[in-house]
């Protein structure tokens, strides 16, 4: 018999326009765009220091997941009507509601921490980008404590459609401050045990954003 090779190893490297995508999505995370702002392929191509083409797919494919809108000859953060916003709440809630269930009883909470505290920073240093960088920082670190990654992938996704409305109402300072008491609250009921108290703050934060950004929101 003549014995079978074994299989070579493929060696897979991220495509460029894969990388532009997640350098975008960043961006958009931590706040570096708001809805006022055009996002065009040849600022980013001059950014990034690469050829218009891999930008374009990249930016096709954040269009395709609902993330940025075409706007004249470049893209933005799209805006929802008042009705889209009330239905990405009610799917905000079921997820991360669920998301907050699955979290084990005694969670190691110090990266949730740490982001607690830069936010608090970010108050004092009245930096409102800082700030929203934190609060992603923060969310992402409270999924992380979930072991389902199909349902934290969801509910990001969620997140991202809602980044304009975010970028806006958080630059209000008083905003700043009744999440940072809000998030501080849920990190201090997760470190006792105590998973109940930390999800209905963490829920009461969501339904206070919900007002706020259906305040915003198109009529239609």
């Amino acid at each position: 018999m003549i014995p079978t090779p074994a299989k070579p190893r493929i060696l897979r490297r991220a495509r460029l326009s894969d990388q532009v995508f997640d350098w975008v999505l960043e961006a958009i995370r931590s706040g570096d765009y708001g809805p006022d702002d055009l996002i065009t392929e040849p600022a980013l191509a001059t950014a990034l220091e690469t050829s218009r083409t891999p930008i374009r797919e990249a930016l096709f494919r954040l269009v395709g997941n609902g993330i940025l809108t075409e706007r004249g000859r470049g893209y933005c953060l799209p805006l929802l009507s008042r009705d889209e916003v009330a239905h990405m709440f009610h799917t905000r809630l079921l997820l991360e509601a669920d998301i907050l269930r699955q979290i084990p009883d005694a969670p190691d909470v110090t990266a949730l921490r740490a982001a607690s505290e830069a936010e608090k920073a970010a108050i004092r240093g009245d930096a409102p980008r800082d700030f929203i960088a934190a609060n992603t920082a923060f969310r992402r670190a409270l999924f992380d404590l979930c072991a389902n990654r199909f349902l934290t992938e969801i509910a990001d996704h969620c997140n991202d459609r809602m980044q304009a409305y975010r970028s806006v109402t958080l630059a209000e300072g008083a905003n700043r401050a009744a999440v940072a008491e809000d998030h501080a609250a849920v990190v201090a009921a997760l470190a006792r045990g105590d998973r109940d108290a930390a999800a209905a703050r963490y829920l009461a934060t969501l339904d206070r954003a919900q007002a706020a950004y259906k305040a915003m929101a198109l009529p239609r």
